[in-house]
């Protein structure tokens, strides 16, 4: 009778667990569930050798693929949170974890407990726990500003989840138990650190045998607060970061969660700041300088410096380059037919009524510069080298503005700056020199009155250092997401201008005897000067651009703020074949270290009687 009326009590119990059951089923049903979304968190940029250079966001968060985590991480946050959650719950209670997760996704605190169930258990079904692992595991808040295990892990041991030992694994799981307050911190509270381990430990499989308490690796709060704030850098790494995320913006990404691969090479970068810093310490405080390097073949930046504060003006912005820009007006020259060799008439004043610059229109070209020895006339080649600004207007009149801005395309400039309307606007060259000339740009374009981005200068560099092939300057090589990469650059050169084009600016710019290095080895380079309001005998921008086969880089020095005259520290003034080429003389050595940079002299082309003298 005692057997029959347990059974039938047993029963009674079945069917209304099985009512509950089917009764939390139909309401489980009529909820609406939330897409499960992705992980999101900081953004973080990364040198080219994978090292962490800046992390957006005030708080961590570094989604990963958590299947790849060794198997004691994951279990380590069950054994804390929810064992039971491998087997899962019966009659469709959802597990804890998914709780949890949950809760989290419905950001409600008046959330109701039915419809947090109902949601839980739908999500669980939907997805998986394994997928809800997964989320838990990048989105719970382990204090220290740190969500997610990733996150985590840097912020308590200063190293990649996936490297965690399975006593690290324990110590951060106690801390999902109450987060931020340091209650089971081993640096905080030790004693309860140690109990809470023993707990966790003690739900692991096997007891957690093999489980050691991490002994004094934790690091302090201190320190992780110290490395946030690094991973947020104000000097020029920040600056470098704002110039990924501008580029990072036109890719039309997700930023939440991405890691952005930059072409940034640490070391070259440190080499960059270093020549920086000798050339420009103890200068007069009004000087500014900018520099960027470029690799020849890929377009890749390879460093990158605009300022020493990243919330300040990038001075690797656009400078009227002056004759820095002479090698594209060269080899729209030599495409023209006209020969390095070729002389040009070169007085102190020039009349060019073509180009409307004339004495009596007020306006004719001027130079201070002379041609070597006083002669009233030079050669392509010379009036290059040593910036002879009648000249290369006479050349660039001959060839037409139009075919110069062509050429500028060709070699891998993007933008060139013009006045309209009073204003200086970024003018894209994409499309032909006779769209642009003389709606934006004069026969001055010859001579580098317009102003042009560091980047571009280097990449034109570039192009002529890769015997004329032409690739995209950028900063961004890959951004992944989790495990899924979802963007590559592409860093194919495409002939940009013939090889022996290439090679013949290549060689005339190997003549400027500012490009040799200190060890005697030669390299091309440009160096250019543009006057400050028009007086040919006040520089208001100095700018020295150039390469090796190996490496280009463009530099600039001139003023902070009101443009005034260019003087150093001893009152001399400053020209592009002064700080700028020192920069440029410091960082090519060390960019090159060892490897030859020989250019011969190649087959000259054009005409040599095609000049004006």
């Amino acid at each position: 009778m005692q057997r029959r009326r347990v059974l039938a009590g047993a029963a009674i119990v079945v069917v209304l667990l099985a009512g509950a059951a089917a009764a939390a089923g139909i309401y489980t049903g009529s909820v609406t569930v939330p897409p499960l979304p992705e992980p999101g968190g900081s953004t973080e940029i990364l040198y080219s050798d994978g090292t962490l250079m800046a992390r957006t966001g005030k708080d961590d968060q570094v989604p990963i693929d958590t299947a790849r985590l060794p198997q004691y991480v994951p279990e380590a946050v069950i054994a804390a949170q929810d064992p039971g959650f491998r087997d899962g719950h019966w009659f469709g209670r959802p597990t804890e974890l998914s709780v949890r997760y949950t809760r989290k996704v419905l950001d409600d605190p008046g959330v109701g407990t039915a419809r947090l169930l109902a949601v839980a258990s739908r999500l669980e079904r939907q997805y998986g726990r394994d997928v809800i692992l997964d989320r838990y595991l990048n989105t719970a808040y382990f204090g220290r500003l740190a969500y997610g295990i990733e996150a985590a892990a840097q912020a308590y041991y200063d190293k990649p989840a996936a490297t965690l030992s399975p006593g690290e694994a324990v110590v951060l799981a106690a801390q999902l138990d109450s987060p931020g307050d340091g209650a089971y911190d081993p640096t905080v509270h030790a004693d309860a650190a140690r109990r809470r381990f023993e707990e966790i430990r003690g739900r692991m499989s096997g007891g957690g045998a093999a489980v050691v308490f991490p002994e004094g690796t934790t690091r302090t709060a201190d320190d992780a607060t110290k490395r946030h704030r690094a991973l947020r850098p104000d000097g020029s790494d920040g600056l470098v970061e704002q110039r990924v995320l501008d580029e990072f913006a036109t890719l039309g990404l997700n930023a939440a969660g991405a890691r952005i691969s930059t072409t940034i090479d640490r070391r070259l970068q440190g080499s960059l700041l270093g020549a920086v810093g000798a050339a420009m310490s103890g200068q007069p405080t009004t000087l500014a300088a900018g520099a960027v390097a470029v690799q020849p073949l890929t377009g890749r930046i390879l460093a990158y410096y605009g300022n020493d504060r990243a919330a300040a003006t990038d001075y690797a912005g656009a400078h009227p380059p002056g004759n820095a820009f002479a090698p594209i007006t060269v080899a729209a020259a030599l495409k023209a037919g006209i020969s390095l060799q070729s002389r040009w008439q070169a007085p102190a004043e020039m009349d060019f009524p073509a180009s409307g610059r004339t004495a009596k229109g007020g306006n004719p070209v001027r130079d201070v510069h002379r041609c070597p020895g006083g002669k009233a006339s030079c050669t392509l080649l010379e009036a290059q080298r040593d910036g002879l600004r009648v000249p290369l207007f006479g050349v660039t009149e001959k060839v037409g503005a139009a075919k110069v801005l062509d050429m500028a395309r060709a070699l891998g400039a993007g933008t060139i700056w013009a006045t309209v309307d009073g204003k200086a606007v970024a003018i894209r060259l994409d499309g032909p020199g006779d769209a642009l000339s003389p709606r934006y740009f004069n026969t001055e374009v010859g001579y580098g009155q317009y102003p042009m981005t560091l980047s571009d200068q280097a990449n034109v560099m570039a192009t002529l250092a890769g015997d004329g092939k032409r690739a995209r300057a950028h900063l961004i090589a890959a951004v992944t997401s989790g495990s899924r990469t979802t963007y590559r650059a592409t860093e194919l050169a495409e002939a940009g201008v013939d090889e022996a084009i290439a090679r013949n600016v290549a060689w005339s710019l190997a003549q400027q005897p500012a490009g040799r290095l200190a060890d005697g080895r030669q390299t091309s380079l440009a160096i250019g000067d543009w006057p400050l309001d028009g007086d040919l005998s006040k520089t208001a921008h100095a700018t020295a651009a150039g390469f090796a086969p190996q490496v280009a880089v463009a530099v600039w020095v001139g003023n902070r703020a009101e443009e005034r005259p260019l003087l150093d520290r001893s009152g001399a003034p400053v020209t592009g074949a002064t700080l700028p080429a020192a920069v440029y003389r410091q960082f090519m050595g060390a960019a090159l270290g060892t490897a030859r940079s020989d250019i011969q002299q190649p087959v000259l082309l054009g005409d040599p009687k095609a000049g004006n003298a």
